[in-house]
């Protein structure tokens, strides 16, 4: 389960509620949002691409319900 920078992308703009399930990931989320909003920059996005993928990397067999959201998007 990896996302790509589109993806990842795709998700840090989101303007609804996101779908997710673990509250892990949600306040990671959060956080990365804040973060690519005040620098909307390639490499910024590609730090969140990569923490993110981390996250699901650790956790990948509890996060297939919110990486499918995510791919949705």
């Amino acid at each position: 389960m990896k996302l790509s920078d589109t993806q990842t992308k795709k998700l840090l703009e989101y303007s609804g509620p996101p779908q997710l399930k673990q509250l892990a990931l949600n306040m990671a989320l959060t956080r990365l949002k804040k973060y690519y909003k005040e620098e909307p920059t390639p490499v910024a996005l590609n730090k969140c691409t990569s923490e993110l993928n981390g996250i699901f990397e650790k956790f990948a067999a509890i996060m297939k319900t919110d990486y499918d959201w995510i791919i949705s998007l």
